[in-house]
């Protein structure tokens, strides 16, 4: 049996996706009961999206399944033989934006630079202030001046805030990542003069990127971001200068709903995860030579074999 555990009422777009998946399948979503802060269960079973079993929390058990967890880390009980997508600690550490930016750069990942009052450049204004936990643009402070920033250091640095210098990005990317190779590049609208691009800010759909169009640069860093954290996989947000991708951040639970192929896609993901009774390898990114072999293939993901090529492998 495979589960997908979501946060906290979910997301519109995890129900999307259930319902397209061809595998049984239970849905588990966390769900707090306004005012009264209590916590139970909603069991979604058999990809009926519209239909649901309450259960207790105390009652979730991971042992003898398959899990995927989207961006959940409440604990459950397991044992040998459960196998688990996107471990809580891999979770964790994206989760927590400034451990992850220092995990980038300790691993050669290329991402904007952080920096303090004291290591910043006279020319590197303005910088970008956030806490280490923050979701759709939110808690997004410009500092355009020494002072400001010496002020707002001083007051929020031990509090968990991270400092970055601000790059001047050309286009801005939301890459779905998943077991050593992309799902999906979505680009976001331009954000004008904002220099936040999310949908929550502009208000702008995303749009699909062709996979003849795939910029290498983009698609890599995010497939070594995704590594570098320990995840098996993510949605990552990447901008692009000149011919470098620099990634931002990496979401354990992306929206969906940006595109019906990008639903498409991870049910077929999910579906293949299910399909093996073991842990799924990783493709090995750092072979492709390509932007196109960055893509998963519908006869990969299915299984079946290739028309071209007259295989069944799922690696290369």
């Amino acid at each position: 049996m495979l589960k997908i555990l979501v946060g906290r009422d979910g997301r519109p777009s995890m129900k999307k996706v259930f319902a397209l998946m061809k595998s049984e399948t239970n849905l588990i979503v966390r769900r707090i009961i306004a005012k009264k802060g209590k916590s139970f269960l909603r069991v979604y079973e058999g990809n009926q999206s519209d239909k649901f079993k309450k259960r207790p929390i105390n009652e979730l058990t991971m042992a003898g399944s398959k899990v995927i967890r989207w961006g959940n880390r409440i604990e459950a009980e397991t044992d040998k033989t459960t196998i688990v997508y996107n471990k809580s600690e891999a979770i964790e550490k994206a989760t927590d934006k400034k451990r992850s930016r220092e995990l980038f750069i300790k691993g050669k990942v290329r991402t904007p630079a952080l920096v303090t009052p004291t290591t910043i450049g006279a020319n590197q204004y303005p910088v970008i202030a956030r806490p280490s936990r923050h979701a759709k643009g939110k808690n997004f402070v410009v500092l355009t001046n020494q002072e400001l920033f010496s002020a707002h250091y001083a007051q929020n640095s031990n509090a968990g805030w991270y400092y970055s210098e601000f790059i001047n990005k050309e286009r801005e990317f939301r890459v779905h990542c998943a077991h050593g190779k992309i799902l999906a590049v979505m680009e976001k609208a331009r954000g004008g003069d904002k220099i936040a691009w999310n949908r929550a800010v502009t208000g702008e759909p995303f749009t699909r990127v062709q996979t003849a169009d795939y910029p290498f640069s983009v698609c890599f860093q995010a497939l070594k971001a995704v590594k570098t954290l320990g995840l098996d996989f993510a949605g990552v947000d990447v901008l692009l200068l000149g011919k470098d991708g620099i990634v931002l951040e990496v979401n354990t639970s992306p929206t969906l709903n940006s595109s019906d192929h990008v639903s498409t896609m991870y049910a077929k993901y999910f579906d293949w995860l299910n399909r093996s009774d073991k842990r799924r390898e990783h493709w090995d990114f750092t072979k492709f030579k390509s932007a196109e072999s960055f893509q998963w293939k519908n006869f990969q993901l299915d299984e079946t074999a290739n028309p071209g090529k007259n295989t069944t492998t799922t690696q290369q």
